[in-house]
C-alpha cells in the first residue's frame, strides 16, 4: 500500500518508493516495477492499481478473491523485467510470516517460491526483540521457503556494534545461516517516503533574519504528501503537520495537500473548523496553496454523479474559489513540465528581491476530477504548460493559489517564487533534486561500508535449491535436490511453441526424445501411440495447408472472436526442425484393461507420451508445440494410415507435433500471453472431498 505515488513516462502510475528506487539506479520509470498498487481510501479499502492503471475501489476481502488475476499481471511484469535487465531486486511487503495470507501471496514468499529467486530476510532492530523476529520468522515457513533465505541484514542498529556480536553469532548458529550486514541508524535521512508522515519538526537554524510559518491539516486520507518535503527540508521555513483535534496556530501560508478521498476529508475539514480559520486566514492577508484535492475542496461544488468518490452527489466546497469539480471514471496520469504565472503572483509586489520571472515547474498530474476554471484562467492561471495547456487558478486578490501539479515545490525556482509569494522575501536557493542525490549517496555509501556485497552478488548467481520431507525422510528414494529443482523448473518452463528457427536439431535429441515419449505411462500398458516423422517436404506442406483450412472454419466458428482469432498463430509447421504426427494405434478394440468403462483411456496415455517428450525437449532447450487443429480423416490420407471395417478400431492422428530452436521460450502461455484466457489458479480446480468444495488445507 502506498500514500504517495508518481507517473511513468507512458502515463502509468506506480509507488512513490518504487519510483524512488528507479531514480536511484538511474533507470526510467516503469509500471512492471509496481504491478499491483493499492491506495487506501478507507480503513478496509483501497483503490487498485494493476500495471499503472486503476481497476477500481476494492475492499480487503473483494481484494483478496481478485489475488489470482492480480498474480497474472505481477508474474508477468516480473518477465517483462527479466529481460530488460540482468538483475532484478525484489522487495517484499510486509512479514513473510503472515500465515493468515500466505495462500494466493503475490507480495513475499508465494511470489519467491513461484519465480524460484532466492531471499534476504531484512529485520529492524530498532522496534526490538530482532533475533526473535527472524528466528520466528524462519520457523513460521515452509521447508522450501526457509531454504529460500540466504541470510539476514539487520537494520537501524544504535550503538557500539561490539556488544551485537555475540546475538549475531547465536544466530547464525540457530539457522545455519550467515548475517550479511548491520546497517547502522542514519540520522535526519530524508528520502521519499512510500505512506508514512513524520509529524517531528527537524531541527533548524533559529537564527535566521526571517522564517515563514506554512501549516498544512494532516487528512485522514492524505495522498502524496511527498510535495511538501521541499517545505519541510528549506531551512528558512518552519512547517508543521496539523492534526486531528490539534489547535491551528497562526501562519504565514496554509497549504492542503492531495487526498485519496476528498469528499471525505472535505468533511472532516469542515468539522476540524478549518472552514472558519481559512476565512480568517485570507482576511489577515495569509497565503493559501491548494494542491490536487486540496484545488477541488476550495472550490464551490464538487459533483459525483457515477459515485466515484462517494454516494452523495452533490458536495459543497469551501467556496473560497469561482469554479465547480466533476469526478469522472477516467483517471489524468501526465507528467508536466512549464512554468509558474509569475507576473500574476507579483502584481502586489512590482519588484520582490526573490521573485524569478520565469519559475519550472516539474511535476505530474492524478485525478478523477475535472475542473471548470471559466474564462477567468486565461489571465488569473497558475501554471502553463509547455504544450499551452493552462493549470490551475490565482485568486483574484492573488492570496489563493491552486494547481493540480503535483511537485509544485520540487524545482529551485518555483520553490522560491512561491515563498516570495507568501512572505518570505529573501529565500535561500534550496534544490531538492540535489538534496535527494546526496541523500541516496549517502545511502548507498553505508551500504557498502557495512553489507557483505561479495556475499550477495555471490547469492545472485548461486541456483536456488531445496530439499523435500521425502529426501529428508527417505533420502535412498528421493533424487538430488539440484535434480528435484530442475524437474520442477522444467514443468514450470515448457510452453506450447509456435515460433521456430530454422536450425536443425540432431538425430541423437530427436531419439532421446521419442525414447521419453515410449516411456510415459499407459493403461493397461497397451502403449497406444504411434509416432510418424514427416520429413517429405510436400507431405509438411499438405499438413500445413490441412491446419490453415481448418483454421478457416474455426475462426468463424468463434463468431465476434473471428478477427481476434485470425490474429493468433496456430503453429509452425513449415518453419520448425521436425514434425511428428501422434496417432492413437489401429486395433485399439483388443484392449480391455482399464477401458471396459473409460474407453477414451487410450488418449489420455497419448497425453502422457507427448507431455514426456515436451518436458525431454524442453529440458534440453529446444520447443514443442502441439498442433490439434485439423481434420483427422484428411490427415489418415494424406498419411496413408490403414483402414479397418470397424471406424472405433481404425488408427487416427491426434496430434501433430513440430521441434526445434526457437529463439526464446514465451514468457507465459502463448494464449494467456496474447489476453485469449486468463488461466484458472490451482485453487480454483482442487477440491476438498467432494465436487465444489473448497481446499483450505
Amino acid at each position: 500500500m502506498a500514500l504517495n505515488s508518481a507517473v511513468t513516462p507512458d502515463g502509468g502510475e506506480i509507488g512513490r518508493a518504487q519510483a524512488l528506487q528507479a531514480m536511484a539506479a538511474k533507470v526510467p520509470l516503469s509500471v512492471h516495477m509496481n504491478p499491483v498498487l493499492l491506495k487506501p481510501n478507507s480503513d478496509t479499502g483501497a483503490q487498485v492499481i494493476l500495471q499503472g492503471h486503476s481497476i477500481g475501489n476494492l475492499d480487503a476481502l473483494d481484494y483478496h478473491e481478485y489475488k489470482p488475476k492480480a498474480a497474472q499481471a505481477v508474474f508477468g511484469s516480473f518477465q517483462i523485467l527479466s529481460k530488460q535487465y540482468q538483475t532484478i531486486l525484489v522487495e517484499g511487503a510486509g512479514s513473510p510470516a503472515e500465515v493468515n495470507l500466505r495462500k494466493g501471496d503475490i507480495a513475499n514468499m508465494g511470489f519467491a517460491e513461484e519465480v524460484n529467486c532466492p531471499v534476504i530476510l531484512i529485520a529492524d532492530i530498532d522496534k526490538g526483540g530482532v533475533f526473535a523476529h527472524i528466528v520466528g520468522t524462519l520457523d513460521c515457513l515452509s521447508e522450501s521457503e526457509r531454504n529460500r533465505i540466504k541470510g539476514f541484514v539487520i537494520n537501524r542498529f544504535r550503538g557500539d556494534i561490539a556488544l551485537l556480536q555475540d546475538g549475531l553469532d547465536w544466530l547464525e548458529s540457530k539457522t545455519g545461516k550467515p548475517v550479511l550486514g548491520v546497517l547502522p541508524y542514519l540520522h535526519d535521512l530524508h528520502l521519499d517516503a512510500e505512506d508514512a508522515i513524520s509529524v517531528q519538526l527537524s531541527d533548524k537554524n533559529d537564527n535566521r533574519q526571517q522564517r515563514l510559518k506554512v501549516i498544512a491539516p494532516l487528512l485522514p486520507h492524505i495522498s502524496n504528501h511527498t510535495d511538501l518535503d521541499p517545505l519541510m527540508l528549506h531551512p528558512q521555513v518552519d512547517f508543521e503537520w496539523i492534526q486531528d483535534g490539534q489547535a491551528i496556530p497562526q501562519a504565514d501560508l496554509v497549504i492542503l495537500p492531495g487526498s485519496k478521498s476528498v469528499i471525505s476529508d472535505l468533511s472532516w475539514l469542515k468539522d476540524q473548523a478549518w472552514s472558519a480559520y481559512l476565512q480568517k486566514h485570507l482576511r489577515y492577508g495569509g497565503k493559501l496553496i491548494g494542491i490536487c484535492g486540496g484545488l477541488q475542496m476550495l472550490g464551490q461544488n464538487l459533483f459525483d454523479p457515477q459515485a466515484i468518490e462517494s454516494d452523495i452527489a452533490q458536495t459543497a466546497g469551501l467556496g473560497l474559489m469561482p469554479y465547480n469539480t466533476t469526478y469522472q471514471s477516467e483517471k489524468q496520469l501526465i507528467n508536466r513540465q512549464g512554468t509558474l504565472n509569475s507576473v500574476c503572483l507579483s502584481r502586489k509586489n512590482t519588484n520582490p528581491p526573490g521573485l524569478v520571472k520565469h519559475a519550472s515547474v516539474t511535476g505530474y498530474e492524478i485525478h478523477q476530477g475535472v475542473t471548470d476554471f471559466g474564462d477567468t484562467q486565461n489571465s488569473l492561471y497558475a501554471i502553463k504548460y509547455d504544450n499551452g495547456e493552462l493549470d490551475g487558478l490565482i485568486s483574484e486578490d492573488q492570496q489563493i493559489f491552486t494547481t493540480y501539479c503535483h511537485g509544485l515545490f520540487d524545482e529551485a525556482t518555483s520553490l522560491q517564487t512561491l515563498l516570495n509569494w507568501a512572505g518570505l522575501l529573501e529565500s535561500e536557493t534550496f534544490d531538492l533534486n540535489q538534496h535527494r542525490e546526496q541523500q541516496i549517496e549517502r545511502l548507498a555509501d553505508t551500504f557498502e561500508s557495512h553489507l557483505d556485497i561479495e556475499q550477495i552478488l555471490n547469492i545472485l548467481q548461486t541456483p536456488v535449491t531445496f530439499t523435500t520431507k521425502t529426501s529428508a525422510l527417505n533420502s535412498a528414494q528421493a533424487f538430488s535436490s539440484e535434480q528435484i529443482e530442475a524437474v520442477y523448473q522444467t514443468i514450470s518452463q515448457r510452453r506450447d511453441m509456435r515460433h521456430f528457427l530454422k536450425t536443425p536439431i540432431s538425430e541423437q535429441q530427436l531419439q532421446r526424445f521419442l525414447q521419453a515419449a515410449h516411456q510415459a505411462p499407459s493403461v493397461g500398458l497397451m502403449q497406444p501411440w504411434r509416432f510418424i516423422r514427416v520429413t517429405d517436404v510436400i507431405l509438411r506442406q499438405q499438413l500445413h495447408d490441412l491446419v490453415e483450412a481448418e483454421r478457416l472454419i474455426t475462426a468463424r466458428a468463434l463468431n465476434e472472436r473471428e478477427d481476434e482469432f485470425m490474429r493468433l498463430k496456430v503453429e509452425g509447421i513449415l518453419d520448425c526442425a521436425e514434425v511428428l504426427v501422434v496417432a492413437l494405434c489401429e486395433n485399439r478394440e483388443q484392449h480391455v484393461f482399464g477401458r471396459r468403462t473409460l474407453p477414451e483411456m487410450d488418449i489420455a496415455s497419448i497425453g502422457c507420451a507427448i507431455q514426456n517428450l515436451a518436458l525431454a525437449a524442453r529440458a534440453e532447450g529446444i520447443g514443442t508445440g502441439w498442433v490439434s487443429l485439423f481434420d483427422p480423416e484428411k490427415v489418415a490420407q494424406s498419411l496413408a494410415f490403414p483402414t479397418a471395417d470397424n471406424p472405433q478400431n481404425q488408427a487416427k492422428p491426434i496430434a501433430i507435433l513440430c521441434l526445434g530452436q526457437v529463439e526464446e521460450f514465451y514468457a507465459k502461455p502463448m494464449l494467456e500471453q496474447e489476453n485469449w484466457r486468463t488461466p484458472q489458479t490451482k485453487e480454483e480446480i482442487t477440491y476438498l472431498n467432494y465436487w465444489g468444495q473448497s481446499n483450505d488445507k
